[in-house]
């Protein structure tokens, strides 16, 4: 008789513990099937954008991110902006409109968000009757994007020419920097001509307007390829594409160091010699002291998309590794989405489609598998795809042919 109750309760726990794994497993199948589809769906809303809208750029917030962007009215364009809660986008506001703008797929708008309510807006404007006359103009808003300061000229050469590729840094909380590409000293009318050099040059602006020191960081960097910038602790680094007397054109970085400027040099000898500017920059991004830098380069007609992580505040830079699936176009964006890993972007060639790619990399340069994102267009007029961070998600832009899109990606 024990032996039958015996094996009657061995059977009974039996298909307990079978229908615990059962419930276990169908639990995770339903948290699995819930995942896929929340990560897969639009999680946030989309920036109000119209038609026929151009050129968009990025920012991170306090409260989120902003946009801004080209968007037609009558009679030509104007410069509007908008910011992401976490919920919801504010009203676009008109930073600028009517001028003559220099509008380029390369060389377009930024938003810089200098803490508190502080934003800063940078656009190009032509002021000569050549092809690539034009200045920079900034505009600065004190609470946050209602209202926008009479633009100045940050560069004070007053020659025609070209002017731009800026990036903004923090200075303190009452004043931001900007390095640029600055034309004066090219003297001539033609684009890629052996008239003169380019310059790097940089300065700052306070709330006020009031301009600081105007410096020349380098007499003789590349054309027309974005710079890009960040602030370590007291430090600035900033990243550009040199162009040496033999037209070799790395990636130079400069540093500020609390007191001075300091001499360039190159973040990698990748001895790639071209005659003519190849419209793509380098992209830094920093977390703590944590540096990453990405950049395009194509010795030898082999493209390549390159990463390189320092772990001293962008003193040192470990060799590069490359990231590409074997035929990129470039346009790099990168981003810190936790303190160990970079999620980065760029454009590549496919077998039947041009495509936006993100791959993710860690310090230790274990990378990750390489996504499609969405496919684009392969010319110039879809612009540069830049992205941004919302908590775990990531925000992407691009321009299509008549209007922006824009998707968010969750990352895990």
């Amino acid at each position: 008789m024990g032996f039958f109750v015996s094996r009657h309760l061995g059977l009974l726990l039996c298909n307990i513990a079978i229908m615990k794994r059962f419930l276990l497993f169908f639990h995770l199948v339903v948290i699995g099937i819930v995942c896929f589809y929340s990560c897969e769906k639009q999680s946030f809303p989309l920036p109000p954008i119209s038609i026929n809208s151009k050129y968009p750029n990025l920012t991170e917030t306090d409260r989120g991110l902003a946009i801004v962007w080209y968007e037609p009215i009558i009679g030509g364009y104007a410069l509007k902006w908008s910011e992401f809660n976490g919920r919801s986008w504010s009203k676009p506001v008109i930073v600028t409109a009517g001028e003559e703008y220099f509008i380029n797929w390369a060389d377009f708008p930024s938003i810089f968000y200098n803490g508190k309510n502080h934003f800063v807006v940078h656009w190009l404007e032509k002021n000569g009757n050549g092809p690539y006359d034009y200045v920079v103009k900034v505009s600065q808003s004190l609470d946050r994007g209602r209202n926008w300061s009479s633009p100045i000229i940050p560069h004070r050469d007053k020659k025609l020419g070209e002017h731009g590729f800026v990036s903004f840094f923090n200075v303190n909380d009452n004043k931001v920097g900007l390095v640029w590409l600055d034309g004066r000293n090219m003297m001539g009318e033609g684009h890629e001509n052996e008239y003169g050099q380019m310059n790097l040059y940089s300065t700052t602006i306070d709330k006020n307007g009031f301009l600081g020191e105007e410096i020349l960081l380098d007499d003789r960097v590349c054309e027309c390829c974005p710079t890009s910038v960040i602030k370590i602790e007291n430090d600035i680094l900033v990243a550009y594409r040199d162009r040496s007397l033999s037209e070799i054109r790395n990636i130079n970085l400069i540093r500020w160091n609390n007191s001075a400027w300091q001499k360039p040099h190159s973040l990698h000898n990748d001895n790639w010699k071209i005659a003519g500017c190849p419209v793509n920059g380098p992209k830094l991004a920093v977390t703590g002291n944590n540096v990453a830098a990405v950049w395009y380069t194509s010795l030898n007609e082999n493209p390549i998309i390159y990463i390189s992580f320092s772990k001293d505040g962008g003193n040192k830079f470990n060799s590069p590794i490359r990231l590409d699936n074997g035929n990129p176009i470039g346009r790099v964006d990168c981003i810190w989405i936790d303190s160990d890993r970079v999620l980065v972007s760029w454009m590549e060639m496919g077998e039947k489609s041009t495509n936006i790619i993100f791959s993710t990399v860690d310090i230790e340069n274990h990378k990750g598998s390489s996504k499609i994102v969405t496919q684009i267009l392969s010319g110039r007029s879809s612009g540069h795809p830049v992205i941004s961070r919302y908590r775990q998600n990531i925000f992407l832009a691009w321009t299509e042919e008549d209007k922006i899109q824009s998707k968010w990606i969750h990352v895990n």
